[in-house]
């Protein structure tokens, strides 16, 4: 285990290439998961650290691409879908479309992981939307 300032105890997963560190932010608890994947694991924890300083701006632009890709398909027929009830029988359901901030305010990041010096993963919910 391994202490650092801006990303707290750092452990090590029973795969001794994978350690895991939690921190908060917009008032939440993230998982982020750290694999060197061939690297120094002091750099890739300095690479983690800069992630997560700059983790809004990262969020932020995610989101963005994840509303210019995704909202179309969802508003497209994702929205519209059949659910089996439990006497065999389908009833449609309708979900309105939605704006773009709509569609943006679906997804929380909920993880990260870091693989290397060159490989970020932000996973996020999207509110059951897919």
């Amino acid at each position: 285990m391994m202490h650092h300032d801006l990303l707290g105890e750092i452990t090590t997963a029973g795969d001794q290439d994978q350690h895991d560190a939690v921190f908060t932010y917009e008032n939440r608890e993230i998982e982020i998961t750290i694999i060197p994947d061939g690297e120094s694991l002091d750099e890739v924890v300095e690479f983690a650290a800069k992630v997560v300083s700059q983790l809004a701006e990262l969020d932020q632009t995610s989101k963005t691409i994840i509303v210019r890709d995704m909202r179309a398909t969802y508003n497209g027929g994702w929205n519209e879908y059949d659910e089996a009830q439990e006497d065999g029988t389908f009833i449609t359901v309708s979900n309105p479309e939605l704006s773009e901030t709509e569609f943006e305010a679906k997804f929380t990041l909920n993880g990260i992981n870091i693989t290397g010096l060159e490989s970020i993963d932000l996973f996020y919910d999207d509110s059951n939307l897919f």
